[in-house]
């Protein structure tokens, strides 16, 4: 048997590192084409999913405009305004139920305490007989969607009157 010098040891050193590189590189290689890979396969299902998505949300709602054009022709023909708003409050009926069955959950904020997240204050007024920051009227309705606001409620929340002040008075300095 042939002894090894310290010069052959290193060499053999080297090229079993230099292998072990070349293995963690193709390694590293692989999980880099497997992640590109994994990328382009989850923005094809996210695609898919919107396009899903839209389909079920046209799916819903186009009844609803077929019963609009329905209610117009309709009204073109009869001049009986009572059989048209009647119509059209079966239409909003029917849309109501379209986008509830899509998850649209409406809320109004009349009668709790002003919360940023779910309310735009559209005018403070001041009052005695309510809490300050109490929402009082509503303007518009709000929406949430699987638990996040989609429009707030557009709302009149109170202020405590100030001494002298009348109802709808700014006091300016």
């Amino acid at each position: 048997m042939k002894r090894k010098g310290p010069v052959t040891r290193l060499k053999e050193e080297c090229k079993e590192k230099n292998d072990e590189v070349n293995a963690l590189k193709d390694k590293y290689m692989r999980a880099v084409a497997d992640m590109h890979n994994y990328r382009k396969f989850m923005d094809k299902k996210m695609a898919d999913f919107k396009r899903l998505t839209k389909y079920e949300f046209f799916e819903k709602t186009i009844p609803v405009l077929d019963s609009f054009d329905r209610a117009l022709s309709g009204a073109e023909t009869d001049s009986n305004s009572e059989h048209f708003y009647k119509g059209v409050e079966i239409i909003y009926r029917q849309l109501k139920e379209a986008l509830k069955s899509l998850g649209l959950v409406e809320f109004s904020g009349i009668g709790e305490v002003f919360d940023p997240n779910r309310h735009e204050a559209v005018a403070m007024v001041p009052t005695d007989n309510q809490p300050e920051n109490m929402v009082i009227e509503e303007v518009h309705k709000g929406y949430i969607v699987d638990g996040r606001v989609v429009k707030p409620a557009k709302v009149f929340v109170s202020k405590q009157k100030e001494g002298g002040q009348e109802d709808g008075e700014n006091n300016r300095d």
